[in-house]
């Protein structure tokens, strides 16, 4: 069993640096919630609202995660209204068609909602990776740094405010 990584603070107090592949364990990105777009649709909303309230919990959400949140959520609720789809006409359906005398002959063919689903699938597989919402790219997302309080003061104000 290997010894646990040292926090970048006690490397801080020891004058030590740490370990390439373990330098970073945090963003330099400041966490912060996301402005939800207005042209969402409802269902991408219920979607937004839920990846969202994941990252957070995670502290891996930034300012501008923004427009990919959005594309996820909009492709979220197109999947949803493709299985829909395939919910209600099933993944073949007929199709009539007319032969070479004019008359008409019913064909099975997939149903086109099949596709998208798949396509969307796919989008969405590739985003959870970078969002780091699978287990293989979980590890691999480095937290937000924590957001500053607008209160405290810099240094620079409180080194001048004690000098007076």
């Amino acid at each position: 069993m290997s010894r646990p990584r040292k926090p970048e603070s006690v490397h801080a107090l020891q004058g030590t640096k740490p370990h390439p592949s373990t330098a970073r364990t945090q963003s330099d990105i400041p966490a912060a919630r996301p402005k939800m777009p207005s042209h969402l649709s409802p269902e991408a909303r219920k979607a937004w609202h839920g990846l969202v309230k994941l990252l957070e919990e995670r502290g891996t959400l930034s300012r501008a995660d923004s427009m990919a949140l959005s594309i996820w959520a909009e492709t979220q609720a197109r999947w949803i209204a493709a299985k829909a789809e395939l919910a209600t006409h099933g993944i073949v359906i007929a199709v009539t068609v007319l032969d070479s005398n004019g008359a008409p002959v019913v064909t099975r063919k997939p149903n086109p909602a099949l596709r998208t689903v798949e396509q969307c699938e796919k989008s969405l597989r590739a985003m959870a990776r970078e969002f780091g919402c699978t287990p293989q790219s979980r590890e691999r997302v480095k937290p937000a740094k924590p957001a500053e309080d607008k209160e405290e003061e810099s240094n620079f104000s409180r080194m001048m405010r004690e000098s007076k």
